[in-house]
Formats: structure tokens, C-alpha cells, sequence
């Protein structure tokens, strides 16, 4: 999903150097052969040594970008869109509203949303802390550990003999989640998130690794957490004053989902009641109750995290947490769908509880105007003792006249015993995220009524409801595009491609003028740097190239474009610009290893053999388990005359192929070994 302000995209340029140094290495073993790239750096022909003469690995050079070509602007064939008005503010957070809603506000901190981000070690632990801190996966050990007040988790590999090579310990800052289902763990390094892989499970009242990473073991503590990871967890973030990458030093201004996120910014309803007199009432509260708004609106403002979607796509000059209650949500998010009709006919079931209960015959027979708060109370979680009865007087509300038509004692009977929810909203597997289960929100009125989707059931993706009949066409295509562009395979695909190329190129801009391209899409960061991911996947690294500095332009600090056009000067030999581009993308994020690891590869190119080192070393620093990077260090070790190093890293990777090849099986422990880091 397209939910991060550090999208996929960053995670897969920066894995490209990996590729890269592994790519030199070869190079290097062969012995240096080969021509330099045709826009070599002065001065390397008079280097001396064989680390001095590696110009990197033989690329083709892609010609420059095309608005290089002229000092003078191109006046834009189509206008670029215009920056929409700052959204209201005045949040004052939710104790402002605990004085005169003690008891709501009491109620809620015990509701998952008010419970769903908490600051760590925190006072209200869901995990148990006395047993099973510890998990293997393959080859590496996970431990979580509580350290004079702070969490770390670890990574651990050992030898096959028992004998540790590496111990990698993370602080961890927050955790995400309620516990409901389990928590999430996030990292942060200098203003910046990443997530942990160590997740909690509830259900199995056990660690494990977080969704997604048991099928890429190289997110490791790298990946990327944004707004559009956080906006459905946290209440508030709070950005760099500065407008940098980053958070502040507290990173949220309100860290659970409160008040606000419900009713809008509460400073002029705050001071509204303040002002009056005392027994008066106000006419107006300058408050939203999303009980008073019609449907759609009602809807929208649990919409805004409950519609899951495949791809969510804030509009142009909105992020993810301009919402406010009492928007349509495509004021300010399009979130893209399968085709409700074609999903519906072909069995297959939407995951969001949003896209069920649209499919369910209670929403229908509403005419659509049952909604979310129409089963569930926002500010009270009903008891697991008292949720059978709870839900069952919700239901009977419209079925009073019309009850379940089961005998009584067939009814009664076990596992339901009376239960509505139990027969018509099963809990359903959930296949994203491991050891959990959602109700099944399509209510069927027999459990076998519910069908099991076909494998590789898809239908054309379309903005939810009828957001294409609000939105301009330029905005809907805009978005449509990078909705597209998320999708995985789509660079993978030349039709797909150029779909998304279609999409957002904007209609009335020659697809051919590159330069008229990138003037009409002046400011949109995203639309700049997706498509030019897309023009790379399709060959075009002009064109792509001319794209990333038009997006650089518009935000300096927007470390995807920077990684993106780090790469490609690095392969059109620009090799100095690509290490200023690099040096420029670790002011701003010093914790991703690849892009260290690159920088090691044009340092060798560069004849600066000791500060390559320096580099690779920092990369194996933040990821240890790297194979290849170690091989490219091992090497280049050897060539500058440190036999014992390189000999001593050449041992830590046969230890480290044994690991995988034989695991070893440590005791499960309670807490780390002595003398871990």
C-alpha cells in the first residue's frame, strides 16, 4: 500500500547496492579487467594499486537528464496543480476534554484505538515478560530484552558448535498495537522510524516475526514506518519544525488514537464552553458528532483507518492525517478497491470490515445507512463476558420482529449458546497477518453461506464508492497512477508500466516531452518520483533521471529520490555525484546499510581504498547477516595488504554459511546471554 511517506521504493534502491558491491567484488576477482565507465573520473588512470585502478562494475552511461540541457525554465504545456489550503487545526489532545467527559474519557483509555500506540517499556505491558522472550527463525535467534528501562530487541546467529558470531541488540521506542491481536515494535533513529521483526501474538501469547518479514528476512530493523503506517495507530505525529524528513524529539504530539481523531481540533470548542456563562447551553457546540452527519460522512470518519483497500493515495497537497470529521474521505485519501460487483460474483472476500459489510444483507437492506456505530459503541469495548449479550441486543434491534428461526434449544445449544455473533460473524483467518482473526463482517446468515474465495480471484481496481464523481479527473488519473505504481509487479510489467506512465502523465502534456512532463508536475513530489521508478523499469534512465531531480527540487530532503538518483549517476559513472548524492542521503538517514555499502563501491572506484573499508564496515555494523557485502570486504581487504582481516572475515562467512546450512538450536532463555552488546 501506498500508506508510507518512506515508500517500497527507497527499500528497493538502496538493495540495489548490494547488487552492486557484490558486482565489484567479482570484478576485483577477476582481477581488475575492463574498461572504466565512459564518464570516468579524472586522475583514476594515474592511480596506483589494484584497488586504485576499480573503476566499479562496467555499466552503460545514461545520458543526462534533459533538463540539464537549458538554464531556462520550459513553461509548462499544462499548469501544474495548485497546493490546496493548510487544513484546520487546534488540537489540544485529549486531557483537555477528560474535565468535563471524566467518564467517557476514563471508558476510552481502555478502548483498543485509545490503547493502540504506547511509548516502551510503558505502564501498561500486554506481553508476558516472565517466559518465552525468545524465538528462532532458521538460523537466527530473536530476544527481547529489558534493560535498566529500555527494551532491546536482539538478532542473534550462532556457529553450528554453539560459538555466537553475531549479536545485534536495537532499542525500542514504541510499541503499536492495543495487544488485542498483538504489537508491533518500532525503532527510531534520529527522527527517523523503522520496525522491528520481533512481533507480539496474543493469541499465542508468544513473540514471533512481524507480518511480512518471513518472506523478506532483509527488512531485518530496516523498514521504513511513516504517516501512512502510523495515522491509523497514533493520534497525532509531530513533524521536524524544520519541515525535515523527520519527527521531533517526541515524535508524537498524541501517541494513542484520541478525541480528535473523532470529533476535529477541539480549541474552539474548548474555549466555547469556557466562555459560557454557567447553565447555559450553547448553540452551537463547534464540535463534530459523527452521529449527527448523514452516511457518508458518518462513515468516512471510520473509514479513514477501517477501509483497508489496496492502495491509499493522499490527494495532492494532503497527508494522511488532514482528514477531518465531517469530510467525505476523498476530501483528502482515495483509497483504491477491487470492483465491488466483479469481487462479489467471483466469491472472493474483501479483507477490510468496510468492504464486508457492504457485502452483508444488513447493510443492504439498510439502504446503506447502517454503519460502524451502528453495532459498535467507539468510546466502550464491550467485556469477552458480556460481548455475547451486547451484540445480540444490537441485532435484536432490528430483528425483534423477525428472530433467528432455529428452535430455542437448537439454538441454545453449544458453541453459540444464544450467540448471534457466534453463527453469523465467524471469525475468519486472516492470511496478512499470521496467528490472527477477524469477524467475518459480511454477516451470512449460515456460516456455510460464506464462501471460500477462489485462488488468484481479482477485479480491476476503482476509487471506493463514488469518490470518481467528486474528484477532478486530473486528480483521480494522478492518483489512479500511483495507486498502480504501489501495486507489486507493476514495474515488473511493461503493460503495467506504462499504465501507470498513462495515468500520471497529465492529459494535454506530449508523452514524449520529457521536459514538459516534469514542468506540468512541478511540486508533486510523488507523482516525479513514482514515475520516474516507472521510466526506469521501462529502460528510460533519461527520462527517469530528469524526473528524480525534478522531484529532489521540490523537496530536498526526500531520501527515495535521493537513493533513486544516487543509483543512477553511480551507473552513467557520475561517480562523484553519486557519492555526494550518498553523503547527502546519510545526513538525513545514517541507518540504512546498503546505501554504506554502495558508498563503499564508488570509494573503491574512487582510489579512497581506506575510506571504502570505513564505509563497508559501517554497513555490516547496521546489518551483520549480509553475505555478500562481507564477501566485497573480505576482498578488498585482501588487495590492500590486511591478510589477518581479510582472513579473519572470510572465517565469519564460512561460520555464517554453516549457520545456514546446520542451525543451531539454542535453550529457550528468559533473558540474553552475558556479554551481549
Amino acid at each position: 500500500m501506498a500508506r508510507s511517506r518512506n515508500s517500497a521504493l527507497l527499500a528497493a534502491a538502496v538493495a540495489m547496492a548490494v547488487v552492486a558491491c557484490l558486482l565489484l567484488w567479482r570484478w576485483l576477482a577477476a582481477g581488475g579487467a575492463g574498461e572504466r565507465p565512459g564518464n570516468a573520473e579524472p586522475g583514476l588512470a594515474q592511480a596506483q594499486g589494484p584497488v586504485a585502478r576499480a573503476p566499479g562494475p562496467r555499466v552503460a552511461q545514461a545520458p543526462e537528464p534533459a533538463a540539464a540541457e537549458s538554464p531556462v525554465p520550459p513553461r509548462p504545456p499544462v499548469a501544474p496543480l495548485e497546493k490546496p489550503s493548510p487544513r484546520p487545526s487546534g488540537y489540544v489532545g485529549s486531557q483537555a476534554c477528560a474535565g468535563c467527559h471524566a467518564a467517557i474519557a476514563e471508558s476510552f483509555a481502555q478502548h483498543p484505538m485509545g490503547q493502540a500506540m504506547d511509548t516502551l517499556p510503558g505502564e501498561r505491558p500486554v506481553e508476558d515478560r516472565t517466559e518465552l522472550l525468545s524465538f528462532v527463525d532458521r538460523e537466527r535467534e530473536y530476544v527481547v530484552e529489558d534493560r535498566d528501562g529500555v527494551v532491546l530487541h536482539h538478532e542473534r546467529v550462532f556457529a553450528p558448535d554453539g560459538t555466537l558470531i553475531y549479536d545485534q541488540a536495537m532499542p525500542v521506542r514504541f510499541a503499536v498495537g492495543s495487544g488485542t491481536r498483538g504489537r508491533s515494535y518500532l525503532i527510531e533513529h534520529a527522527g527517523l522510524l523503522t520496525q522491528s521483526p520481533i512481533g507480539w501474538y496474543s493469541g499465542t501469547g508468544r513473540y514471533g516475526l512481524s507480518p511480512g518479514y518471513e518472506h523478506d528476512r532483509g527488512l531485518r530493523f530496516e523498514r521504513a514506518i511513516g504517516d501512512g503506517c502510523l495515522h491509523c495507530h497514533a493520534g497525532l505525529v509531530e513533524h521536524e519544525p524544520d519541515g525535515g524528513p523527520g519527527y521531533s524529539s517526541r515524535v508524537f504530539a498524541e501517541a494513542a488514537i484520541g478525541c480528535e481523531r473523532c470529533h476535529g481540533p477541539g480549541a474552539e470548542h474548548v474555549a466555547a464552553m469556557a466562555a459560557l456563562p454557567p447553565g447555559a447551553k450553547a448553540d452551537d457546540l463547534r464540535i463534530v458528532n459523527p452521529v449527527d452527519l448523514e452516511p457518508r460522512r458518518r462513515e468516512a470518519v471510520c473509514n479513514q483507518c477501517h477501509l483497508g483497500g489496496e492502495a491509499t493515495i493522499p490527494r495532492f497537497g494532503r497527508g494522511f492525517y488532514d482528514f477531518r470529521p465531517g469530510d467525505h474521505l476523498d476530501d483528502t485519501l482515495l483509497v483504491f478497491v477491487h470492483d465491488e460487483q466483479a469481487t462479489t460474483a467471483s466469491g472472493a472476500k474483501p479483507v477490510s470490515q468496510v468492504e464486508q459489510m457492504r457485502q452483508s444483507g444488513c447493510w443492504k437492506g439498510t439502504g446503506g445507512t447502517l454503519g460502524c456505530i451502528s453495532c459498535h459503541d467507539p468510546h466502550t469495548k464491550p467485556s469477552p463476558e458480556g460481548m455475547d449479550a451486547f451484540y445480540r441486543t444490537k441485532c435484536q434491534a432490528c430483528h425483534e420482529e423477525k428472530p433467528c428461526s432455529l428452535p430455542e434449544v437448537e439454538r441454545d445449544a453449544p458453541p453459540a449458546t444464544g450467540s448471534c455473533i457466534r453463527c453469523h460473524m465467524p471469525s475468519q483467518d486472516l492470511v496478512e497477518v499470521a496467528h490472527t482473526a477477524m469477524s467475518d463482517h459480511r454477516v451470512p446468515r449460515r456460516p456455510e453461506d460464506a464462501p471460500t474465495p477462489p485462488r488468484g480471484a481479482t477485479a480491476a481496481l476503482v476509487p471506493f464508492d463514488d469518490a470518481a464523481e467528486r474528484v477532478p479527473p486530473r486528480e483521480l488519473a494522478r492518483a489512479r497512477g500511483l495507486a498502480l505504481a504501489s501495486l507489486p509487479g507493476t514495474t515488473k510489467s511493461t503493460r503495467g508500466a506504462q499504465e501507470a506512465i498513462s495515468a500520471l502523465v497529465p492529459k494535454g502534456v506530449d508523452s514524449g516531452d520529457q521536459r514538459g512532463i516534469v514542468a506540468a508536475l512541478a511540486g508533486d513530489v510523488a507523482s516525479l518520483r513514482g514515475l520516474g521508478q516507472l521510466y526506469a523499469s521501462t529502460g528510460r534512465m533519461d527520462a527517469a533521471a530528469a524526473c528524480w531531480e525534478g522531484a529532489l527540487a521540490a523537496d530536498p530532503s526526500d531520501g527515495e529520490t535521493m537513493a533513486m538518483l544516487a543509483r543512477q549517476m553511480q551507473r552513467g559513472g557520475r561517480l562523484r555525484e553519486a557519492l555526494a548524492m550518498l553523503d547527502r542521503l546519510i545526513a538525513t538517514n545514517p541507518a540504512l546499510a546498503a546505501v554504506h555499502a554502495q558508498r563503499g563501491a564508488i570509494l573503491v572506484a574512487l582510489a579512497r581504498p581506506d575510506d571504502a573499508i570505513a564505509a563497508v564496515h559501517k554497513s555490516l555494523e547496521l546489518d551483520p547477516s549480509s553475505l555478500p557485502v562481507r564477501s566485497f570486504l573480505a576482498e578488498l581487504l585482501a588487495r590492500t595488504n590486511r591478510s589477518q582481516e581479510a582472513e579473519e572475515e572470510r572465517t565469519t562467512i564460512s561460520r555464517l554459511k554453516a549457520a545456514v546450512a546446520s542451525p543451531y538450536r539454542p535453550a529457550a532463555a528468559t533473558t540474553p546471554a552475558q556479554g551481549s552488546p
